[in-house]
């Protein structure tokens, strides 16, 4: 009897334990914030996927402040938008704050021969919320993506958060590949 509850005790224990780390899709928990990174394969010399770079970045509505650094360029995102249609995600099933929020946060784009990697990284969102009073205003929130897609440690994704975080992703891995950005 004793050996029967230890073992369901052991079972249950590793059930409650087996939890989604710091590492999802492209994301990685790393210092307190959220990180981004996708490797690209362009083909060419270093040269030839800069200037491919480049014109991507200018075609990207929401790329301000770049500036070109030795290995690459680095810059802030800011009125970036998910496109939810395009990825099969129904109003009713996907947060507000990924529906109809404006992200802003920092990239860096590493430059080497035959391929590029891009970082995203400082992410922040802006939603509106309705609110219950009389008037029935709309307020702002605003957040870290890490605080709303973390448990209150930071170290451990929501479990109802991933398919979410995966949606930022594949957003974020679409806006900054060069076949998309060739029109």
């Amino acid at each position: 009897m004793r050996k029967l509850i230890f073992v369901l005790i052991l079972g249950y224990s590793n059930l409650v334990g087996a939890q989604v780390v710091g590492k999802y899709d492209q994301f990685e928990i790393i210092e307190d914030d959220m990180v981004w990174t996708n490797t690209y394969s362009q083909p060419g010399n270093r040269d030839s996927v800069r200037a491919a770079v480049v014109q991507m970045i200018k075609s990207k509505f929401f790329t301000f402040n770049v500036i070109r650094n030795e290995a690459g360029y680095n810059g802030e995102i800011k009125h970036f938008t998910i496109n939810c249609k395009k990825y099969g995600r129904s109003y009713i099933s996907t947060p507000k704050m990924y529906w109809e929020g404006e992200w802003s946060g920092k990239f860096k784009i590493e430059i080497i021969d035959n391929y590029y990697k891009v970082t995203v990284y400082a992410l922040y969102y802006e939603s509106t919320r309705p609110s219950t009073g009389y008037y029935k205003t709309q307020e702002t929130v605003k957040g870290r993506f890490i605080t709303a897609v973390t448990k209150k440690n930071k170290l451990v994704f929501r479990k109802r958060e991933l398919a979410n975080i995966s949606l930022i992703s594949i957003s974020l891995k679409d806006e900054f590949s060069l076949v998309g950005s060739k029109k």
